[in-house]
């Protein structure tokens, strides 16, 4: 009897967790790329989603068994609910049902008339038996779409030669940085605000007409790495891109790669990840499947439920350690991916001889919580990759991005100091670029474009692109119509590599390809080109400064809105009685700041509420002020509510060790005048102290 009932979980299980999370890893086999996970630990997950969740509850039901028949029979048909309540729960949000207090009814009711049914049926029993086939076709099916992974790559290291093999080589591709993200008002970078790529600048051709081929990773960081025109559904492994940079050169000179999500490099010559594909690592897999947890409840449970979990759509994994306010948790996410690329700058200044180091860094890329001095500061739960509908909370977001971007942009500056101090600059070959680009568009998709919107698709695909060729030592500002297909095909000419390979990009060391448009794809399989010039993009420049100036350096990021000048300066004296009834901190301990380093804690992003005693009118503000200085601004209050919570991002350079007075004024955006709200209070009263 129990192994026909443990048939009964298997089909049920597979029904309602097993089909469902299959199909979506198996369509999105970056995520195992990003996890690191070799095939034994691939088919490892594929059987344990398929028959854990079976085997647990045939283990429960035999265990009730010790308590008679009839609870026995009890347990299974609970069990059996269970499943069925999951499974119905799948279905209606598959069909768009995603209101809570009806999934839950529904899928319970159906559930209940299927145990009714199993009970009293011999036929649905039987039929739910032979239903168990469904168990082996998803791992049949998921096998066959993990082919990139499970598949030995026929891949072979390339026979060349190499006239320069005296030129060290460091490319780094960043992750969702748009070139109007740098850029002040007249074109050129923000050299206060950015000094890193300032000074990169300053000794290397900027092509800033440069075009990312795709707007994800999964696609643009192999069209970097490979000089090849991503399709619809490429996956980032070797298996798909034999023919790459570390093939390439591999065989002839010293290489080496941190590749955070693809996997393109073979383990003979990757070394440093060599241990990460080829053995099983049960801590990752535990991890693992933390998250998988979480992108199962994302996809089945309806929207209110849903909304509690873990953001899983600005990463490739560790959800869990994305929502944690552990400092410590956080540190091992941006911060470690900014000292990825440390590591690869000090593994080409120590290697014995020249070498190749290529690093993708998953910056200033989501989620963002990093401050401009490296501090770590609140992180509000993105549940989207679209914008917000409301101006003030996408200018949120953009501030935060911006905030991480100057942290970004301090790494690059510590590297290309390192470069020189170790006498290594002058000669070698560095390329700098983004896989793509990201919009802050009010409503509207960050990273997806039709390709007809060409607002967006400046912001998403115009990336900022920088190579230093060796022994160059002055600025050159190219407007060519290059494209990041032309990088590796750059890198090979001037290494000197002759090699019979076809690239789908042309070098860029001597002259400007003979185009005028470059090819762009969006991951959905649209197909288009970009043909139009830098000047295009200033138009966008000029966009974003009118929502966050790009006018000085990183504490101004916080001025934004109708009293953005009066942000850094000592807080104006107001007038007339409050308009707030009371205003509270979600986390007021914050303000003690511990001794500022990299790392430590700072609220720079400050979440609370409000209650107006009256609604004001649009365009009305409030002022966040720390120890006298105003230091940021926050928009909600001209919506017409009386009580809203709110998302103001601050100055970080007030945020010195100590305890810090915590005050908000409010401006009023039809007669100009200001008016003090205290300090917050915990118990809704309004106080000046």
């Amino acid at each position: 009897m129990l192994r026909g009932r443990f048939v009964t979980y298997l089909t049920l299980s597979a029904l309602a967790i097993g089909q469902p999370i299959l199909d979506l890893y198996g369509n999105n086999l970056t995520i195992f790329s990003a996890a690191k996970f070799n095939r034994l630990s691939v088919l490892l997950f594929a059987v344990v989603i398929v028959f854990l969740p079976a085997s647990i509850a045939a283990l429960i039901e035999r265990f009730s068994r010790l308590f008679g028949t009839v609870v026995s029979n009890s347990v299974h048909l609970v069990l059996v609910g269970v499943f069925a309540t999951m499974f119905f729960g799948a279905v209606l949000n598959t069909l768009n049902v995603s209101n809570d207090f009806v999934v839950y009814p529904l899928a319970l009711v159906l559930a209940l008339l299927l145990c009714r049914l199993y009970d009293v049926s011999s036929g649905l029993r039987q039929w739910l038996s032979l239903l168990s086939v469904v168990s082996i076709a998803s791992v049949g099916l998921f096998v066959v779409q993990a082919q990139p992974i499970l598949l030995p790559s026929t891949a072979k290291l390339a026979d060349i030669t190499v006239e320069h093999p005296d030129i060290p080589v460091l490319e780094i591709i960043l992750d969702e940085l748009p070139l109007y993200s740098l850029l002040g008002v007249d074109g050129n970078i923000n050299t206060e605000r950015f000094p890193g790529f300032a000074a990169l600048q300053k000794s290397s051709t900027w092509y800033r007409n440069n075009a990312s081929v795709s707007n994800f990773t999964h696609q643009a960081v192999p069209g970097i790495l490979a000089s090849k025109t991503p399709r619809k559904n490429d996956a980032p492994f070797l298996q798909t891109h034999p023919q790459n940079i570390f093939t390439l050169l591999g065989k002839s000179l010293e290489v080496d790669g941190i590749e955070p999500v693809t996997s393109m490099c073979p383990t003979s010559v990757c070394t440093q990840t060599a241990e990460l594909k080829t053995s099983f690592n049960f801590d990752r897999f535990k991890k693992f499947f933390h998250d998988v947890f979480v992108v199962y409840g994302q996809r089945v449970l309806p929207s209110r439920t849903a909304r509690h979990l873990p953001a899983t759509n600005h990463g490739w994994g560790g959800f869990d350690a994305v929502a944690s306010r552990f400092v410590g948790q956080l540190k091992q996410g941006p911060l470690g991916q900014l000292d990825s690329l440390t590591t690869a700058v000090d593994r080409l200044v120590q290697a014995p001889g020249p070498s190749v180091q290529v690093v993708h860094v998953l910056m200033p890329h989501a989620p963002w919580y990093l401050t401009p001095d490296e501090r770590i500061t609140q992180m509000p739960v993105d549940k989207s990759t679209d914008n917000p509908p409301n101006n003030d909370a996408t200018r949120d977001n953009y501030q935060r991005y911006l905030n991480q971007m100057v942290a970004t942009d301090a790494t690059i500056l510590r590297a290309i100091n390192t470069l020189k101090e170790k006498g290594v600059w002058d000669k070698m070959l560095l390329v700098v670029t983004a896989d793509h680009g990201i919009s802050f568009v009010p409503g509207q998709a960050q990273r997806q474009s039709t390709l007809e919107d060409m607002d967006l698709v400046n912001d998403i695909y115009r990336v900022a692109t920088f190579i230093k060729y060796p022994d160059q030592q002055e600025a050159i500002v190219s407007d060519c119509a290059t494209s990041n297909l032309d990088l590796l095909p750059t890198i090979a000419d001037v290494l000197g590599v002759k090699a019979d390979w076809k690239f789908s990009g042309s070098s860029l060391k001597s002259s400007c390809p003979a185009r005028s448009g470059r090819p762009i794809e969006s991951a959905t399989g649209q197909f288009g080109s970009l043909d139009t010039g830098f000047d295009d993009l200033l138009a966008r420049v000029q966009y974003y400064s009118d929502v966050v100036t790009n006018v000085g350096a990183a504490r101004r990021i916080a001025a934004v809105g109708a009293t953005s000048d009066l942000i850094g300066l000592p807080s104006p004296k107001p007038m007339g009685p409050s308009v707030v009834a009371r205003w509270v901190l979600n986390h007021p301990e914050e303000f003690t700041v511990s001794k500022p380093e990299r790392g430590s804690f700072a609220p720079v992003t400050v979440q609370g509420g409000v209650l107006l005693n009256e609604p004001l009118p649009e365009g009305s503000e409030g002022i966040l002020v720390v120890d006298g200085v105003a230091a940021g601004v926050v928009g909600e209050f001209g919506n017409g509510s009386v009580y809203f919570g709110f998302l103001a991002v601050i100055d970080y350079s007030l945020l010195t060790a100590g305890k810090h007075k915590v005050e908000m004024l409010v401006y009023n955006g039809e007669t100009g005048a200001i008016t003090s709200a205290g300090v917050p209070s915990p118990n809704g009263a309004v106080t000046s102290e």
